[in-house]
């Protein structure tokens, strides 16, 4: 009686009696399904946009220098970072950028965010690419994610 009273207990808790520790089963924890079906964005200057086209990876197109360079690439969504809040969405990929492959992680944060013109946004946006804006290897802005 006491067994059954406790298993109770545990599922109006929302619990299970299973004492795994593992975390998510692998396919939640290697990104197989994106938080991110689209996203557009960007800041003073650049623009990106991205597309989910399933297994956790994107089609993404980088704008840079007020528009005279270009770069379409893909990113891969691998899971949410162990130490990352859930607010944070981390892709990553490759891009080519000055004749060369080029890392580039696109982080999507959702929280306020007000671009230059004072027009508001769900979310912040930023993309690291070392060697491809002189002076920074960090463009921020604001941007719109598709819900599903």
């Amino acid at each position: 009686m006491r067994a059954m009273i406790a298993m109770t207990m545990l599922a109006l808790a929302g619990c299970t009696q299973s004492t795994s520790t593992s975390g998510p089963a692998p396919e939640v924890r290697g990104g197989g399904l994106s938080p991110v079906p689209a996203f557009n964005g960007g800041g003073e200057g650049w623009s990106i946009d991205i597309t989910s086209t399933g297994g956790g990876a994107h089609d993404a197109s980088l704008v840079w220098a007020s528009g005279s360079q270009r770069s379409d690439f893909k990113l891969f969504y691998r899971g949410q970072p162990a130490d990352a809040p859930s607010t944070l969405i981390v892709l990553s990929g490759e891009m080519r950028a000055g004749g060369a492959l080029r890392p580039v992680i696109v982080e999507i944060k959702r929280e306020p965010c007000k671009d230059d013109a004072g027009a508001s946004f769900l979310h912040s946006v930023s993309v690291t690419a070392e060697g491809v804006v002189p002076g920074t290897s960090q463009m921020r802005g604001c941007g719109h994610l598709a819900m599903r």
